[in-house]
């Protein structure tokens, strides 16, 4: 019986020791991040091999950021467009939840899951949009 409770404290500990704090998730959103998925709320699913436009999260500080839509090039470069939307950051207990904001919209995404590899949002109408961190591909010379 005594096997059987430390096996069970050791599962819960190794658990929660994998768990991200919403400051560590924040530092994992921060960078250029790849469309991988799509899924809307009635169950509708899109899938992409590889995408044009990359997001381009800047974390400025806990409170604040800017999310940018840029387009590589075979040379490891980015071409990036003019407009950006603010990001003002809310921390409510373990949950992370961004507000865009342009000047003609705003709306809201909770960060499900941010990782070194994967960061998924869910936006306000139940679509989930899962990203792959991006990797540029580069052309030898």
């Amino acid at each position: 019986m005594k096997r059987l409770h430390f096996i069970y404290i050791l599962f819960i500990a190794s658990l929660v020791s994998c768990t991200h704090t919403p400051e560590e998730k924040l530092t994992y959103l921060e960078g250029y991040w790849e469309i991988a998925e799509v899924a809307s709320s009635n169950g509708g699913k899109k899938t992409f091999s590889m995408s044009q436009n990359i997001d381009f999260f800047d974390i400025q500080d806990q409170k604040r950021g800017i999310r940018k839509k840029v387009q590589p090039d075979l040379g490891g470069n980015f071409t990036t467009s003019k407009s950006s939307e603010n990001i003002d950051i809310e921390i409510n207990d373990d949950t992370i939840v961004l507000t865009y904001t342009t000047a003609f919209d705003s709306w809201k995404e909770t960060v499900i899951e941010a990782s070194k590899d994967q960061l998924i949002l869910l936006n306000e109408n139940g679509t989930t949009y899962t990203y792959r961190r991006y990797e540029p591909i580069l052309l030898p010379e």
